[in-house]
């Protein structure tokens, strides 16, 4: 390009040629000048400049906002840490229930042994009693048989009368009890647990009860200790009276050292810690964190108190220095950077001012210049612009081809939404954006007269409908996902009910840091289907006899009333006559037939939600898992209520293997959802018991009752798990 500007004969009849003093001077005037010229400098100072001043304002702007956030999360982080602290504790203590479990089913049949024998067998060396300092049992009688403290006996009289009590209420209570106390140690504070289980026989019959003593620093038990110590706080443990029992100190748990130091801090009422007691509170007074945390196996409350300002970080000198001397290096890069990028520029700039003193550039009329420059634009190679040109007009070319394609796309997708069994609708923000033929029928619509119609439209006044996104807005923060039945107008203007299940698009794509989004930003795909007779069904006394009210699934004498029916139909005359002798010879081998399975589900720690949530919390939460248990096993299974938070299902003419298979994909479902209110996050698990249905041998009654004893059965076990039961036990 450099050469086409200067391309100019060398002595021009219309200049006069330079005097050789002028020429000489002006080659040492280039000589001198071979730095990067004003322009250049100017650009690399300001690029340098703002380069500076856009870091430290990014700096400035990063440490600000790292201590408005961190003050933010401040309180719920240290909430979730004493929170993870009692879980651990809570799950420890739960662990350590276990063998006491499996022991006492082996003991169950040597109660009647004597105390020589029972003795023996806690000491082998094999034997789950060694994970226990101290070992207790007695009998139903509450006579204590054996009293084991690191393998000596010891008699009934040298038994300290906390761990008796312990005994005794677990004895008349029949349940597993646990106990603790904080007790001094060589190595600091220690908790000392007493875990007292039921020892039963197969009938379930209470023969006696079985305990096991351990002791756990607590400085291992509680991991905040070092957090708190770090942050400048305080923990604490009180005990059900709001007495503190231990205090942590320069990272080590101690005793009050006398009675005025068994007080509150300052600044805790006892009103606040009541509170505490029923579920965690956390609140921010003035410069303090104040976080409480219940253990509902002693009865005590965690208490975490710690200076807000402990949480902010700071940016040291240290630290100032490193990020201005980066910060310095990125300027000086980005002006080598520009440097190299502009070379050809200051090259071409160095030229043109060269020629410019030697008299060598022509001067050209402004009205001319640069007028004919473009005519031979299309008729070179201009390296990068040709390939972008080339790239463009591919891109241009291929337009056509994905128009086409993207309409192809969208009439499956009209036809797939046609012709699904269910009414489909897709909406986005207030409008709805596409819909299914089934759902327009539903609503007195045709297909394209429902394009680009408000949700308003649907909805019979205003109130309705802003009663109807409130609920669909919360139900997506929530869950993901609303299930609900709405009354909607038709273009006749005449009511009808229908039930809508809704989905956001990004729900789907698992995209969950966009579900705070607004609606107004979303794609919601709907499921709608009329229910208008369902509901008129349900206003008769025979469907409310039958049904629970909260759910609307069957109830329990619903439930029963069909499994005998099912029952009665594979005992009938007519089947037995066409079950053959393979039937037969079945039976003379003595294997059971599997006619088809019952599921009995329990939720587990159904009851955390009602306490952290409340009543009208749990309900809704029931509601969510009694429609996603009958999804889940629809169309095999016939789902009912039988419980508070207990759930059965028949599902007849299925193998055991096919209902195993939906027992566990049952237990995953329940275990993968999920459900938030007001920050609160709520997951839970199941517990079923899986019973193979011989309708020969079983009735309704029996039936059920060998259910409810296999998912018995799971919970023992460590819950989350399914348990089967065959038809001959």
């Amino acid at each position: 390009m450099s050469d086409a500007v200067l391309s100019l004969p060398s002595e021009p009849p219309w200049v006069a040629p330079p005097q050789p003093q002028e020429a000489a001077a002006a080659a040492d005037a280039g000589r001198v000048r071979r730095g990067p010229g004003p322009m250049l400098r100017s650009m690399v100072l300001v690029a340098m400049i703002a380069v500076l001043l856009a870091g430290a304002g990014a700096a400035g702007w990063v440490a600000y906002s790292l201590r408005r956030a961190v003050m933010d999360g401040a309180l719920p982080a240290q909430t979730k840490a004493l929170e993870y602290a009692a879980r651990s504790l809570a799950f420890r203590v739960e662990q350590q229930q276990k063998p006491l479990h499996a022991l006492s089913s082996v003991l169950a049949g040597h109660m009647h042994d004597s105390q020589e024998s029972l003795e023996a067998l806690l000491r082998q060396p094999a034997s789950m009693a060694q994970q226990y300092e101290q070992i207790q049992l007695a009998n139903g009688k509450g006579q204590l048989l054996v009293n084991l403290r690191q393998e000596q006996a010891l008699s009934a009289e040298q038994l300290d009368e906390p761990l008796r009590e312990v005994l005794k209420r677990s004895l008349a209570e029949g349940k597993p009890v646990t106990q603790a106390w904080v007790r001094p140690g060589d190595a600091g504070l220690q908790l000392e647990f007493q875990n007292v289980v039921p020892v039963r026989d197969l009938q379930g019959k209470l023969l006696g009860v079985l305990g096991g003593s351990y002791r756990a620093p607590l400085s291992v038990l509680f991991s905040l200790e070092s957090t708190s110590v770090e942050a400048g706080g305080q923990l604490l443990l009180i005990d059900r009276d709001l007495r503190p029992l231990a205090f942590s100190s320069k990272g080590q748990w101690q005793l009050p050292a006398a009675a005025g130091d068994a007080v509150l801090p300052g600044g805790i009422d006892r009103a606040w810690l009541k509170m505490a007691q029923a579920g965690a509170v956390s609140e921010q007074r003035n410069n303090q964190l104040w976080s409480a945390m219940p253990l509902p196996w002693a009865q005590w409350t965690l208490l975490k108190v710690s200076d807000v300002q402990e949480w902010v970080p700071g940016v040291s000198a240290r630290m100032m220095g490193w990020l201005a001397t980066a910060l310095l290096a990125l300027a000086g890069l980005l002006g080598v950077v520009l440097c190299l990028i502009a070379y050809p520029l200051t090259a071409l700039f160095r030229s043109a001012e060269r020629a410019s003193r030697r008299g060598l550039m022509l001067e050209m009329d402004s009205a001319t210049r640069g007028a004919n420059w473009w005519h031979g634009l299309s008729d070179h190679d201009w390296g990068e612009a040709q390939t972008l040109r080339s790239a463009l007009q591919a891109l241009g070319g291929g337009y056509e081809a994905h128009g086409e394609q993207e309409r192809e796309l969208q009439m499956q997708l009209q036809t797939l939404m046609d012709y699904a069994p269910v009414g489909l609708i897709v909406t986005h923000g207030s409008k709805v954006q596409r819909v299914g033929m089934q759902a327009a029928r539903v609503l007195g619509y045709q297909p394209r007269e429902m394009q680009g119609l408000a949700v308003r439209d649907l909805c019979a006044s205003e109130a309705d409908y802003e009663d109807l996104m409130g609920r669909v807005r919360r139900a997506l923060d929530t869950y993901g996902q609303f299930d609900s039945e709405v009354c909607l107008m038709r273009k006749d203007s005449r009511p009808i009910w229908v039930r809508i299940h809704g989905q956001s698009m990004l729900r789907m794509h698992r995209a969950w840091e966009q579900s705070g989004k607004a609606l107004d930003g979303q794609y919601l795909v709907w499921e709608l289907e009329d229910v208008t007779t369902q509901r008129q069904l349900r206003e008769q006394s025979s469907w409310k006899a039958m049904h629970d009210p909260l759910t609307r699934l069957p109830n329990r004498t619903a439930f029963a009333l069909r499994l005998k029916e099912w029952l009665q139909e594979y005992t009938s005359r007519d089947y037995l006559e066409s079950m053959g002798r393979a039937n037969a010879i079945a039976r003379s081998q003595s294997e059971p037939l599997v006619h088809g399975i019952v599921l009995y589900v329990d939720l587990d720690h159904f009851s955390q939600v009602n306490r952290q949530g409340g009543r009208e919390v749990g309900d809704e939460v029931l509601g969510h898992i009694a429609r996603l248990i009958e999804s889940t096993v629809r169309p095999h299974g016939w789902v009912a209520r039988v419980g508070g938070d207990e759930f059965a299902i028949l599902m007849a003419g299925i193998s055991r293997e096919e209902g195993m298979r939906h027992a566990q994909l049952l237990c995953m479902a329940i275990q993968d959802w999920e459900g938030s209110y007001q920050g609160q996050r709520y997951m839970l698990s199941a517990s079923i018991g899986m019973l193979l249905l011989d309708a020969s041998y079983h009735t309704a009654a029996s039936a059920f009752k060998g259910a409810d004893m296999a998912c018995y059965a799971a919970k023992r076990k460590g819950r989350n798990r399914v348990e089967v039961m065959t038809a001959a036990v």
